[in-house]
């Protein structure tokens, strides 16, 4: 198995395109971290029928990855925290993912930090209590999902865009039967929400059915968010999480959460928090691969993990920066090094195969300037092939 002893985290971070920019530089011109800058962009859902006529307009924002030691992780999210107002109302997010074991190519310069200097201690309130949300699908679903995370009490999701590789990308002509740009939606959450969150975003996205694409969480070791729930309606002024705080309190309790299906004001019926709770087969021993390699090495990657039995991929594109870049300002402009982000959700017998391959053939097909984490992955929904009548009688493969 990997490496435990580097004791890695993902750190990444989400937030407006000038504040990213002001974090970037703090971080690379004092020599802390070397930065994976990508486009992202916040949720504006196309609510009235009109809408779907003119093109929708994306509030514009900067995810930043930066993969630090265990022992840094608490001065980088300070900094981001610190330059970036993430203490402001909607100002962004940031949040680290550790992992249970890793595996660090020889020729790996993204991992370098510096010791600091008077280092005080961070002042800054940061949640042990989170959970984020990946949810990989068709450009056609996002808004549904989205509409779906937000109803359910969730901020509105970040969105950025992947390519999905797999088994029909090796059959030759057949690869135009498929489409490869996904949007990736990124919730944020308390650990008392996701699970209601979650189970929404399957429901609207209809996982049980082939093709739709795929969801999974993942525990956040520390971090905090602040990103708007929606464009605020002038005719409804309070926002979901508004309004269930006052139902929590005016009955006392949260259990009409857990309704399986009530009255929604007379405009029809909702599905509360429990809707899939005999509808749902369990997947365990699930592992989640995020893998950083340099992009001239990541179609070969991807090609190891596929002939180590990978099901498929999920690819997404940085530009790099490096610490003690004085030209980041210059280098807008300019062409940068780019890495790759791979993930890929597999169970644990494949999971093992994958990691028996990386080590003992990556450093021999020149494959060095990589790091890979794993992850557990406590929850998960997909199509499971070979059920009968799926559509008939959805079944949800979600692990909790």
């Amino acid at each position: 198995m990997f490496n435990t002893k580097h004791e890695i985290s993902l750190i990444t971070a989400v937030l407006p395109n000038q504040s990213a920019d002001t974090v970037v530089n703090t971080l690379t011109s004092r020599e802390v971290t070397d930065v994976l800058v990508s486009k992202a962009r916040g949720t504006l859902l196309r609510e009235h029928w009109w809408k779907s006529w003119v093109p929708p307009i994306s509030p514009s924002k900067t995810m930043l990855q930066m993969v630090v030691p265990v022992h840094d992780v608490d001065r980088v999210l300070g900094l981001v925290i610190e330059e970036g107002k993430l203490d402001l109302q909607a100002t962004g997010a940031v949040f680290s993912t550790p992992c249970e074991s890793a595996y660090v190519g020889s020729n790996f310069h993204n991992l370098r930090t510096t010791e600091a200097l008077n280092t005080k201690k961070d002042s800054h309130k940061l949640s042990e209590n989170l959970s984020v949300i990946f949810c990989s699908v068709s450009h056609s679903l996002s808004d549904r999902i989205a509409k779906a995370a937000i109803n359910a009490g969730a901020h509105g999701p970040v969105v950025y865009y992947a390519e999905g590789k797999g088994l029909r990308d090796r059959l030759g002509w057949l690869r135009i039967t498929k489409d490869s740009e996904q949007e990736v939606l990124m919730v944020l959450a308390d650990n008392s929400d996701v699970e209601g969150i979650f189970t929404a975003m399957a429901k609207a996205g209809e996982f049980h059915l082939p093709a739709r694409g795929f969801m999974y969480s993942l525990p956040i070791d520390k971090g905090m968010f602040n990103i708007p729930s929606r464009i605020a309606n002038p005719h409804y002024p309070a926002n979901t999480q508004q309004i269930i705080h006052a139902i929590d309190h005016l009955t006392g309790h949260t259990h009409w959460r857990d309704q399986a299906v009530f009255d929604v004001g007379g405009q029809g019926k909702g599905t509360g928090l429990k809707f899939l709770e005999k509808n749902k087969t369990a997947q365990t021993n699930q592992v989640c691969f995020s893998s950083v390699v340099n992009r001239d090495q990541s179609q070969q990657f991807m090609d190891l993990m596929l002939d180590s039995g990978a099901p498929g991929v999920n690819v997404s594109y940085s530009r790099f920066v490096a610490m003690g870049d004085d030209d980041y300002e210059l280098a807008h402009a300019n062409v940068n090094q780019e890495y790759a982000t791979i993930r890929c959700i597999t169970n644990q017998n494949i999971a093992d195969s994958i990691t028996e391959n990386i080590e003992a053939t990556a450093e021999q097909q020149g494959i060095n300037d990589i790091c890979v984490l794993a992850h557990s992955v406590p929850r998960i929904a997909k199509y499971v092939p070979g059920q009968k009548d799926h559509r008939k009688k959805p079944k949800l493969a979600m692990a909790s």
